[in-house]
């Protein structure tokens, strides 16, 4: 990710250009308390309470996250 600019700098439209919707997405959830308190409550969890809460928050934003080998 690029580094904050201003939203009146003449950059800022160039910023956005390059985003795909993942991108955007990803800025969303950033920028959202809600999204926030609740990734950092699954996060702070412990064992099998942690996993549930991350399939919750994934389910309640719409969240996919592809398995890794």
């Amino acid at each position: 990710m690029d580094q904050a600019v201003g939203w009146q700098s003449p950059y800022f439209p160039k910023i956005f250009e390059r985003y795909d919707r993942a991108d955007f997405a990803q800025e969303f959830l950033r920028r959202s308390p809600a999204y926030r308190g609740a990734y950092a409550a699954a996060a702070a969890a412990p064992g099998a309470d942690r996993t549930r809460l991350f399939r919750r928050l994934a389910s309640r934003w719409g969240l996919v996250f592809r398995l890794r080998s």
